[in-house]
């Protein structure tokens, strides 16, 4: 990956509409840095068109094995963005629609990128059009796109930059109408554990999977894709792998659930000491009052017997000592 411009401002915030490297969501960060890495060996010596470019750092990690990267998006702001954080080689950054590529050539390009990107745009046969265009013959279509009932309908989710979000079904048929040949990936984050070989071994790949139901672990079946990644041309396809790992040994998902669990466990902590102290005041509170009635009443009542019998009689003082200890006892 080109290196980052040293001293180069962040002209963008962590919205959630573009996803930005300083993301505090590892989650997220590990499923958009794992679909670039995984198209850059696909993109190798091919021109590359990255539609919804964003913060730029994907146009930059495919600008490693491409011939040539160009980053479309439509915030200019974004573009001015990715053109001051990465400079390299044959990578540049425009600022147009991904609807609207009348500004690139026929045959322009041998790849277009389309991450995240096609559930955020209403006219969505307009893109595939403009994509099919622009590519040569026998280019790809690499694009990915949440499964809408796994992202949305199972957990009763709402993305508010999404305009129309697809099943596979939707997403399979909107990717046919310009490209005959097609292959479909899953996605989906995991938590677990890898074993790779430190001496030379035949090549070959081994996928386990677990699962924890009814309090205790065992074997399971493969989980419905969260999100779809195609690979889609007019020709033959390149041999595609058929599974890929990204790994992070620092288990930043892990800590970072863990520092989200801690913290609620804080904040609940003191809204119990605060809802305590408001408990105990309100309490202190009805004490006075209650101290204040009972006094007056015995005011009242102490002025009264004492107009009768004087306040220095030896029964003004057996009185007051019999009204002293009521008081306590009302108190």
């Amino acid at each position: 990956m080109p290196p980052r411009t040293a001293g180069a401002p962040r002209l963008i915030e962590a919205t959630g509409e573009r996803i930005v490297p300083w993301a505090q969501d590892a989650q997220v960060i590990y499923e958009h840095f794992h679909r670039y890495l995984w198209a850059r060996p696909l993109v190798a010596g091919r021109r590359v068109l990255d539609l919804g470019s964003g913060e730029g750092f994907g146009a930059s990690l495919l600008a490693d094995t491409a011939r040539a990267v160009t980053g479309i998006d439509v915030d200019e702001r974004t573009v001015e963005h990715s053109r001051a954080n990465y400079v390299a080689p044959g990578l540049e950054f425009r600022v147009a629609s991904a609807t609207d590529l009348s500004e690139l050539a026929d045959d322009a390009f041998d790849a277009v990128v389309a991450f995240e990107m096609i559930e955020h745009v209403g006219d969505q046969q307009r893109v595939l059009a403009e994509a099919a265009r622009v590519l040569a013959p026998g280019g790809l279509l690499i694009m990915s796109t949440p499964e809408r009932r796994t992202y949305s309908d199972e957990r009763d989710f709402v993305n508010p930059y999404h305009e129309r979000e697809l099943t596979q079904e939707e997403f399979t048929a909107l990717l046919r109408t310009h490209f005959p040949t097609l292959s479909m990936f899953a996605q989906r984050a995991v938590a677990g554990s890898r074993i790779e070989a430190l001496t030379e071994v035949a090549p070959g790949h081994l996928a386990v999977r677990i699962e924890r139901a009814e309090g205790e672990w065992r074997p399971a079946e493969a989980p419905e894709p969260l999100y779809l990644i195609a690979v889609a041309s007019d020709a033959a396809l390149p041999e595609l792998p058929a599974e890929s790992s990204l790994l992070d040994y620092g288990l930043e998902l892990i800590a970072e659930r863990e520092a989200t669990f801690r913290a609620e466990l804080i904040a609940k902590h003191e809204e119990l000491v605060a809802a305590h102290a408001r408990a105990q005041r309100a309490e202190d509170e009805a004490r006075r009052v209650q101290e204040s009635v009972a006094w007056r009443l015995l005011e009242r009542i102490r002025r009264t017997v004492y107009g009768v019998i004087g306040e220095d009689s030896a029964v003004a003082r057996g009185v007051r000592r019999a009204m002293q200890r009521l008081f306590r006892a009302i108190g």
